[in-house]
């Protein structure tokens, strides 16, 4: 049976939760797979003023050398095509530093793996929220296809028996939304296979993606779809064919394209979207001191609102402590564990970089609320609590 000849979803052990591997591998198994084209997606790095999360993505500091290493892969293996790309979640907040991402690659891939603030578990309203920001983060033009747009249905056995009927009804209209969105933008839709290598099964008896909720929709309404391994490990790679077999065998039919190039087959109406975004997003500081100011209570006066950013920076300490204790007691634990001694130093190196990390970070967004205070104690004598709320306003929202 014919295979796509591409993966264009692949991490490296920048992330944290990946293999201890070498770039050189992943491409290795590729060719010898027979892969045509491929692409490196590790998840997005947080920008300078949030907390690194050693667990999940690389940090800042470590985008030169992601880019450095591909590149240079790329110069030493012109018998396979290899672009670089980031797996990114999206929020408004993050818009100036996506579009800084995307400048300096191939291509962007939406994983949206959460929404701030907002819980997936036993949330039967958690599906329409999601819809809105993957529809909202595809209007801008940044994202060149989606991976795993049924990603939250892996907490679906968390809904309680009596929400059950209204969760998969905005299961169903949360899909309809993405796939009509990713139709009208010509954006393909992945069928994602890291469950698949894993072999999970839950309650209703399907993986935790890719599921036939999503999939029957998307048939319907006729979205291409490209086929992402998510490959965490090199060796997932060898399981391609038979994991790719049984998805066919699971799904209905769909519109999968088998020659794909995210860079190439990219349309006009996503780069006239992304330069419109581009030219009129706000930076980062902009959109986290308007959300701070939003909450703020209208009737507050000064002292409230001071008292406000004070707690938020306590919030910002104890958060910033509670991330390198932790780190510190995984440390003795990896130190006491019989893991091989390579796989140990490695752990134990990153953790104590993101410790020291987590400091430069914490000092980043504590200048901010600081610039903030200081705003607002060089204008609480000319203004009262509403006149000054009002003029903080007026500047972020």
């Amino acid at each position: 049976m014919k295979l796509p000849n591409y993966n264009y979803h692949s991490h490296t052990y920048r992330c944290g939760h990946a293999a201890f591997v070498g770039d050189l591998e992943y491409i290795n198994k590729y060719i010898n797979n027979g892969f045509e084209s491929i692409g490196i997606s590790d998840h997005m790095p947080n920008t300078k003023y949030q907390l690194p999360d050693e667990r999940s993505r690389m940090d800042i500091k470590h985008l030169k050398t992601y880019l450095k290493s591909i590149k240079r892969i790329k110069k030493q293996n012109k018998n396979i095509n290899i672009l670089i790309g980031f797996e990114c979640e999206y929020s408004n907040i993050l818009g100036k530093h996506l579009c800084m991402l995307k400048d300096k690659c191939d291509y962007l891939i939406l994983g949206q793996h959460y929404i701030d603030d907002i819980n997936p578990i036993s949330n039967a309203e958690y599906p329409l929220i999601y819809a809105k920001t993957v529809c909202e983060a595809l209007d801008t033009g940044l994202f060149d296809y989606i991976a795993h747009p049924d990603y939250f249905l892996k907490f679906r056995d968390t809904i309680k028996e009596e929400y059950k009927e209204t969760y998969i009804n905005n299961c169903k209209k949360c899909f309809k939304m993405i796939c009509l969105k990713a139709k009208k933008l010509d954006i393909p839709i992945e069928i994602n296979l890291n469950f698949i290598n894993n072999i999970k099964i839950m309650k209703d008896n399907e993986y935790p993606y890719p599921h036939s909720l999503l999939f029957n929709i998307a048939s319907k309404i006729g979205n291409k779809c490209v086929v992402g391994i998510d490959a965490h490990i090199p060796s997932v790679i060898d399981k391609y064919n038979d994991s790719f077999n049984k998805v066919l065998r699971d799904l209905p039919k769909l519109n999968i394209i088998y020659d794909y190039n995210p860079k190439n087959q990219r349309n006009k109406l996503l780069d006239k979207k992304y330069n419109i975004f581009k030219k009129n997003i706000k930076n980062f500081e902009h959109y986290f001191l308007k959300k701070i100011i939003k909450k703020i209570p209208y009737n507050s006066n000064n002292e409230e609102i001071l008292k406000i950013f004070n707690k938020l920076k306590s919030n910002l300490l104890n958060s910033k402590n509670k991330t390198i204790n932790r780190l510190l007691k995984e440390i003795d634990t990896i130190n006491n564990s019989i893991l091989d001694l390579k796989d140990k130093n490695n752990m134990i190196n990153r953790k104590k970089e993101f410790i020291k990390i987590t400091e430069k970070r914490y000092k980043e967004q504590n200048k901010l609320l600081n610039n903030m205070i200081n705003k607002i104690n060089k204008n609480k004598d000319k203004y009262n609590g509403q006149k000054l709320l009002k003029k903080l306003k007026e500047y972020y929202l």
